[in-house]
């Protein structure tokens, strides 16, 4: 994988995790490969490897539903939702806010 991405996970003690994560493009849907790195995780991030889907329109992106990332418990669901914000912010890619 191409980018690595250190993902802080909050919580009572907030775990840092290392992701790495490679962009791909297809037309006009972006799909963002991700990986853990570490060795030892916590027992709650129940995927190792993800991806995660926008659909591009101009310069703007809006997330698409994975429901493979959501099929986990609610802490591994939101770890992939934070993941996916720091990815595109860290890229400097623009996410269309819900309407």
């Amino acid at each position: 994988m191409a980018n690595s991405i250190i993902i802080s996970y909050p919580g009572e003690t907030p775990v840092p995790i290392r992701l790495s994560y490679s962009i791909e493009m297809a037309e006009n849907v972006q799909t963002i490969n991700c990986c853990v790195d570490e060795k030892h995780f916590p027992i709650w991030l129940q995927l190792r490897k993800f991806a995660l889907l926008s659909l591009k329109d101009k310069n703007n992106y809006t997330p698409l539903f994975n429901e493979v990332n959501n099929s986990k418990n609610m802490a591994t669901s939101l770890f992939i939702d934070l993941a996916y914000t720091d990815i595109m912010h860290a890229e400097k890619f623009k996410v269309l806010e819900p309407a």
